[in-house]
């Protein structure tokens, strides 16, 4: 039978960041594949320059999400950000190198930034035979993280305990039990937040407990934090059936 690690994720504010072309930084309406494993590798104590850690981390365990929410919003801020001015006479080999080396080349630029806003997700959690940490040890890692963790980015600190458990059973299965008992009691309100058929997304290609609406090709899964690099990967979503 098929375990799963679930646990509940709400702030106020969470970014997930897409990919970044100019100056827009977009949020994705769900948690992406490399912000769960960053928040799970977090917990666990993998620094983000440990990288072959953190590449033998982010191969073995499939993510899906329970997006509940009935009518989320998301706001923008905005940012100034320096950059170099273009100048096709020097190159440098970091960006840290431009602005450290030239700073009278220095600009100031607008960058605008997506957060979605009173959003509240079921997360499970599939591990493989080669995974390099069981779902104890991550589960445990929740409850008492090593470094702290928030949404996305710094700014959206968690508002709820993740309240991880083990789930022994089908997607489906997992994620209707952590509708009956992941609720927080400690916030009555959160009750108004959740649809009544909420959509399902996962990256196993073997999962067959939920029916699949469709699938879509998703950059983010984590290549090199070193070099900010994701590779592709296939993202399913469905809904739970009547009887799932």
């Amino acid at each position: 039978m098929t375990r799963y690690l679930v646990f509940q994720l709400y702030a106020p504010l969470a970014s997930w960041g897409e990919e970044a072309v100019g100056e827009v930084r977009h949020s994705s309406s769900i948690p992406t594949r490399s912000a769960l494993l960053g928040l799970l590798a977090a917990a666990v104590g993998i620094k983000r320059e440990e990288e072959a850690r953190l590449n033998q981390f982010n191969q073995h365990y499939y993510v899906a999400v329970r997006a509940l929410s009935r009518q989320e919003s998301w706001l923008r801020d905005y940012h100034t950000v320096m950059i170099p001015r273009e100048n096709k006479k020097r190159t440098y080999a970091t960006r840290r190198d431009e602005l450290r080396l030239a700073p009278e080349e220095v600009g100031t630029i607008v960058t605008q930034r997506e957060y979605r806003c009173d959003a509240y997700y079921h997360i499970a959690l599939k591990e493989t035979p080669q995974a390099v940490l069981p779902l104890e040890a991550l589960s445990e890692a929740l409850v008492a993280p090593h470094f702290p963790l928030y949404l996305g980015r710094k700014a959206c600190p968690l508002a709820l305990p993740l309240s991880p458990r083990i789930i022994h059973g089908t997607l489906a299965e997992a994620f209707r039990q952590a509708e009956r008992e992941l609720p927080d009691p400690r916030a009555p309100g959160l009750a108004s937040l959740i649809t009544s058929n909420p959509e399902c997304y996962w990256d196993d290609p073997e999962e067959m407990s939920i029916t699949v609406y469709g699938q879509h090709k998703c950059a983010d899964q984590p290549v090199s934090r070193l070099r900010w690099q994701f590779g592709d990967r296939i993202r399913f979503h469905g809904r739970l059936g009547e009887g799932g």
